[in-house]
């Protein structure tokens, strides 16, 4: 079992749409469409990781990083691994962009990834592909309309 810390931006527009990103698992094809982020690297502060995160997956360089709003630990199975994977949210609203997952460095996520949409709670909660949270729609629907919590929330898997 890997033990996995990573980070996740709930990149969010003035009109509440998300952006997320779609991968499919090598052995299963199992897809998921999730917040874009991922590990921390050894000794990198969360901020740090998120922001190097989100320029190797979209090619943006964010501007702010907002607070952690949201937290889940999910253990899966990837690429024949098992990972414990405890991840922390963080807002960061920003204007809708068109994303550039050519900056990746890694070969393995260039061949897992899949797409990249900007959703609605709407077109989410219609939807009936897989996301990570399975609620997502719901905590983002709490998000849009009251703002971020005062501490982060539990968003399960």
């Amino acid at each position: 079992m890997i033990e996995r810390p990573a980070v996740r931006a709930v990149m969010l527009t003035p009109t509440g749409r998300m952006l997320l990103m779609q991968a499919q698992e090598p052995a299963s094809g199992f897809r998921v469409w999730f917040a874009p982020g991922g590990g921390l690297e050894a000794g990198e502060s969360a901020e740090a990781s998120l922001r190097r995160e989100i320029l190797e997956e979209t090619g943006v360089e964010l501007k702010a990083v907002g607070p952690l709003i949201w937290r889940r630990r999910h253990t899966f199975q990837w690429n024949s691994k098992m990972l414990s994977q405890r991840e922390d949210f963080y807002l960061v609203p920003i204007d809708a962009f068109e994303p550039d997952f050519t900056t990746n460095p890694s070969e393995t996520e260039l061949m897992d990834f899949r797409q990249f949409k900007w959703w609605s709670v709407d077109e989410i909660r219609a939807s009936g592909d897989v996301f990570a949270p399975r609620l997502l729609a719901e905590h983002l629907e709490s998000l849009i309309e009251q703002g971020p919590p005062s501490e982060p929330v539990d968003v399960g898997v």
